[in-house]
């Protein structure tokens, strides 16, 4: 939402996971049209975002620490600046095993690693700006204390 002056803030509603997307889209537009009677300000965006929360607390799988992040670095274009996906806890197996990278670069070459790159691109996911990864071209361990 966004009054006169600018100045925007953010609304926060939760639906059940069991739900399918257009049965969300569905109903946040039928609340969304109500804000605009309870509001001055106007809309200028809406968002649905999954996030799934384990009914049972979860045990970690592997022993990696969460800070130990492995950042992948995608080209989006030769107008447009690269951009990069973070993920956490990245495991010992996708790192490069020898010369100037060893132990530091993730091996664009490991299978789990094609995989993961192609789904990004594959399915048209983008930079903040809006801007289609199209090749993840470098990534290594960073780590994210």
């Amino acid at each position: 939402m966004q009054d006169e002056t600018g100045s925007t803030s953010a609304i926060t509603l939760f639906a059940s996971s069991s739900l399918e997307y257009a049965d969300i889209d569905t109903a946040l537009s039928g609340v969304v049209s109500m804000f605009v009677s309870l509001s001055g300000a106007t809309l200028i965006t809406q968002r649905v975002r999954y996030k799934w929360v384990p009914d049972e607390p979860v045990t970690a799988g592997g022993s990696t620490p969460i800070a130990r992040t492995g950042i992948f670095f995608f080209s989006t274009g030769p107008s447009t600046p690269d951009s990069l996906v973070s993920i956490p806890s990245v495991k010992d197996s996708i790192l490069v095993t020898s010369g100037p990278m060893d132990g530091v670069g993730i091996d664009l070459s490991n299978a789990d690693v094609i995989t993961f790159a192609s789904a990004v691109v594959d399915n048209g996911f983008s930079s903040p700006f809006g801007d289609v990864f199209e090749l993840l071209f470098a990534a290594y361990l960073q780590s994210r204390v």
